[in-house]
């Protein structure tokens, strides 16, 4: 899993969860009633998902790395360049995990509970133990390119009112209708984002691999499409007839840039992890 598909999956069912203490041993936090853990010998299919309401989950083909990150979003963490420590199979071994939740099977809150129930789950099968700690490392402020604060001509402000159209978007199939960013080859749509949200889309792409802080100073929402040629992956690779790299179109089309800095950001240390027992 690349870490930009991995920030799509994460936001879609992972936000909002609580942070937590570092002491992992022990903990009351909730738990899948149900869970079977196989391996998959597949090394080619892609990992998947799948949540209920109650939040009983399918994961279908998922890295152990994969599951930790999802798992300790709330604590800021992430990107896998996050995890130190730890055998080389998390980051190779694939498993297959059917989880049921007790409670009510139509419960609304469940997916809100699923970051604390793999927590659960990495803890008790897998024998994660870990503690955080704080490190330096190398990032990217997003800022605005002109001196003048003049903005590239494809990033204008919104004027998409997506509290209206939360209701009907289920009802439209067209993309164009939904606010956020979804991106497909060299193309990167955004309706009604914000500059911060722009900025940890960017972190997620191979071609910038970093954390992105938005320092824009930009307060409103903006409509944009960015296209760039994937196959360039760092500022001043040579020039390529399918287009600019995504550093040169960020600057030409969103009047944006990407600054080099250094960020404090948290890390989590693995002390232990063990295969879990196929069941």
């Amino acid at each position: 899993m690349d870490q930009r598909y991995f920030a799509t999956l994460a936001i879609a069912i992972l936000a909002g969860g609580a942070a937590i203490a570092q002491d992992r041993g022990a903990s009351p936090e909730p738990a899948f009633e149900v869970a079977s853990v196989k391996a998959n010998l597949n090394d080619l299919a892609p990992e998947g998902v799948s949540v209920r309401p109650d939040g009983s989950a399918r994961f279908t083909g998922f890295r152990v790395r994969t599951l930790i990150t999802m798992a300790y979003r709330s604590e800021r963490i992430q990107r896998f360049d996050q995890l130190l420590g730890g055998p080389s199979w998390i980051s190779v071994d694939r498993f297959d995990i059917a989880a049921t939740a007790g409670g009510d099977p139509g419960a609304q809150e469940g997916p809100n509970r699923l970051p604390a129930m793999l927590r659960s789950l990495l803890r008790d099968r897998f024998r994660l133990r870990i503690h955080s700690e704080t490190r330096p490392i190398r990032a990217y402020g997003l800022v605005v390119a002109r001196r003048d604060g003049r903005l590239g001509p494809s990033l204008r402000e919104s004027t998409v009112d997506c509290s209206a159209r939360a209701g009907t978007a289920a009802a439209n199939p067209d993309a164009d209708w939904q606010c956020g960013i979804r991106a497909a080859g060299g193309v990167i749509i955004g309706r009604a984002v914000s500059a911060a949200q722009l900025a940890g889309n960017l972190s997620g792409y191979p071609a910038v691999d970093r954390f992105v802080t938005d320092r824009t100073g930009l307060t409103g929402r903006y409509d944009f499409t960015l296209e760039y040629s994937p196959a360039l992956m760092e500022p001043g690779d040579a020039v390529s007839t399918a287009g600019p790299s995504l550093f040169t179109a960020l600057t030409e089309q969103l009047g944006l840039r990407l600054q080099p800095e250094t960020v404090v950001q948290p890390v989590l240390v693995i002390d232990n992890i063990e295969r879990p027992t196929p069941d």
